[in-house]
């Protein structure tokens, strides 16, 4: 049999007031099947569909391309089912009515449908987004530790033990670049080659060398590494004398051919910014220098003029409407045609204030972040307006223009995380419920670009989870497992650290162990499909990614078990294979595929207080434990290899 599709069409009674595809022009393959999703709502009713990823192996997709349709101009129409795609821009795909495929065996097209008349308004994507995990992605997870195992030229590396050896201990040193400072002194870090050549350090939006510096500290910390330490606490130094004017500073500094430092501003865009100075940058820079001083590493006690500085360069360029200016030129004054493309370079902004104003209760900071959180709420929230530099002067260029198909604005979602940030750090700060409500709600939206389950028509797959908890980019790209993943998953431990919802702490380890199947590129598959993506810089894959496990690893451990829920994750090379708790017993099986040089700890958290357990692991009860014993972590017996 010959078909062009094999296809159902669904039409909702009702105007859509809220419509959501992963991308623009409504046409979705499995390529953009992250969280495959197509909602649409009005009011309190809502009509969505999630195909059942679970049937769709190697095979059938090869056949024809499995795809999500939404047009919300006509019906508003779902449809679901097997439709030729092919390429119509960049990562944009759209039905290919040229191809023809023949069907020589039975075939299904099996999808969920979510029909509900009890949803909040704008809110229906929440269920879904909860039911991907727990359809798809929890049970990928339970037997997803082979996934860390590293590909290219880290295929021998496993265990984060063995990552720690290569990216720490061998990899920042022999890329260590110094730079001489006006007062003689010395920052460094590890180099990225850019705009300015083969040695410069970004303090930047996406390549971040202090937050790289900082998990290294803390590794060096950990394991009394004094050398590494020093080394780590030369990029802050970099970050506190980098030249500016007025409080703002720049984000790039390089050796020329004269080995004569030179300066940039910062990201901005595709190929980065020299001129001028990034409010985006500046402000995670600056983020990473509070994280810096409230760990009480080396340095940490002259953190704050610099932030303090910077506050008040930005609060003075701070619109009437709550927005902050993140583009600037030499002599600090705002470039005023970057701001209709950079509304949500306002969260970054505001997380930076609010993280200072925890440490520094000067009432200006909270002020100005509140007005910034007001500007979000009020005019990118609502419209997903997430624009921030990546949307529009990246690898997918375009223009602001509404999506009349879809009903969507362009979206990108490297500064939506940091605004999820800002609401928890918001709520930490002023004890408002609201705020933590509000940041959980986006955090679900944000929870819509990370990825449930693997597509197993890519190329160079290890393992059918290897891409499990990975975070793509925005609704005009198609990359799987971004190295954002890294930052977003200590998000989610976050948000789980504070409303001790177990799904948070599942996906929060699964965005954290995904940089390392596709390290050192930055991405899989970036348009899509195909395999393993291009290397952009260390601070943007393998850095980037295991500053993220440090980031977290006293809380972390190899394995923890949320003893509230019973839910247990293994986090370094392992898999939890059942956990229950209960009649004081707290029992685990776990396995892993690895050869193990120690004992594996396994970190319990949501005990309660005073309470002790026994604690049994594949069978055998190794002891009874009070809940400071439970929290510090426990060393389990595991034989070596798959139990």
């Amino acid at each position: 049999m010959e078909l062009q599709s094999f296809v159902d069409r669904l039409v909702f009674s009702q105007p859509s007031e809220w419509s959501y595809s992963p991308s623009v022009g409504g046409f979705n393959p499995d390529a953009q099947y992250k969280a495959p999703l197509i909602l649409v709502q009005s009011k309190r009713l809502a009509l969505g569909i999630v195909p059942d990823v679970t049937v769709l192996n190697r095979d059938t997709l090869r056949l024809c391309h499995h795809a999500l349709d939404l047009d919300v101009t006509e019906g508003p129409s779902l449809r679901v089912g097997f439709i030729p795609a092919k390429l119509a821009r960049h990562s944009v795909y759209r039905m290919d009515a040229q191809r023809a495929w023949k069907l020589e065996r039975p075939l299904e097209n099996i999808y969920f449908l979510l029909v509900t008349a009890t949803a909040e308004a704008g809110q229906a994507y929440r269920q879904c987004v909860r039911f991907h995990w727990e359809r798809f992605g929890r049970p990928s997870q339970s037997v997803a530790a082979e996934q860390q195992k590293g590909t290219g030229p880290y295929k021998d590396l496993a265990l984060f033990d063995q990552w720690r050896q290569r990216v720490w201990d061998d990899e920042s040193r022999k890329a260590w670049l110094q730079i001489t400072l006006p007062d003689g002194s010395i920052g460094g870090g590890v180099s990225t080659s850019r705009a300015l050549g083969p040695r410069s350090i970004y303090l930047s939006s996406w390549f971040n060398s202090l937050r790289t510096s900082f998990g290294m500290a803390l590794y060096a910390r950990r394991t009394r590494n004094d050398d590494l330490l020093r080394l780590a606490a030369q990029t802050v130094e970099l970050a506190l004398q980098s030249p500016g004017t007025s409080g703002a500073f720049k984000c790039i500094g390089a050796l020329d051919k004269n080995n004569e430092p030179v300066w940039g501003a910062g990201d901005g865009s595709g190929g980065s910014t020299i001129q001028g100075y990034l409010g985006y940058d500046m402000s995670w820079t600056a983020y990473w220098l509070l994280r810096w001083r409230e760990a009480e590493l080396p340095g940490h006690e002259r953190v704050l003029p610099r932030c303090r500085g910077l506050a008040r360069f930005l609060i003075a360029h701070q619109q009437p409407d709550g927005m902050f200016v993140t583009f600037f030129d030499e002599a600090g004054n705002p470039l005023k045609d970057k701001t209709p493309y950079t509304t949500a370079e306002t969260g970054p902004v505001t997380l930076f204030l609010l993280k200072l104003y925890e440490a520094d209760k000067q009432a200006e900071y909270l002020d100005a972040a509140k007005r910034g959180l007001g500007f979000l709420e009020k005019e990118v929230i609502p419209q997903r307006k997430w624009y921030d530099f990546e949307t529009f002067w990246s690898c997918s260029p375009r223009g602001i223009s509404f999506d009349a198909r879809t009903g969507q604005w362009p979206a990108n979602d490297l500064a939506l995380g940091q605004t999820v940030a800002a609401f928890l750090q918001a709520w930490r700060v002023t004890g408002d419920r609201a705020c933590l409500e509000k940041g959980e709600s986006l955090l679900d939206y944000l929870l819509l670009y990370q990825q449930c389950w693997t597509n197993p028509l890519l190329d160079g797959l290890t393992g059918p989870a290897m891409l499990l908890g990975g975070f793509t980019t925005q609704n005009s790209d198609a990359e799987w497992s971004d190295a954002r993943q890294s930052q977003f998953g200590n998000i989610l431990l976050d948000y789980y650290r504070a409303t001790g919802k177990a799904q948070y702490l599942e996906r929060g380890v699964a965005a954290l162990r995904a940089q390392f199947p596709i390290s050192p590129s930055e991405n899989w598959a970036h348009g899509g499909y195909g395999g393993k993506a291009g290397v952009s810089s260390f601070h943007w894959g393998s850095g980037s990614g295991m500053a993220g496990i440090e980031i977290d690893e006293e809380f972390l451990h190899d394995a923890i078990v949320d003893v509230a829920s019973g839910t247990g994750v293994g986090v370094n090379g392992l898999n939890v294979i059942k956990s229950e708790v209960g009649d004081g017993k707290i029992k685990i099986e776990i396995n892993s595929p690895f050869q193990w040089q120690r004992e594996p700890v396994v970190t319990f958290r949501n005990v309660r207080p005073s309470a002790s357990y026994a604690l049994a692991v594949n069978g055998i009860t190794i002891g009874t434990y009070q809940s400071a014993e439970l929290e510090k972590g426990i060393a389990v017996p595991l034989k070596n290899g798959r139990q």
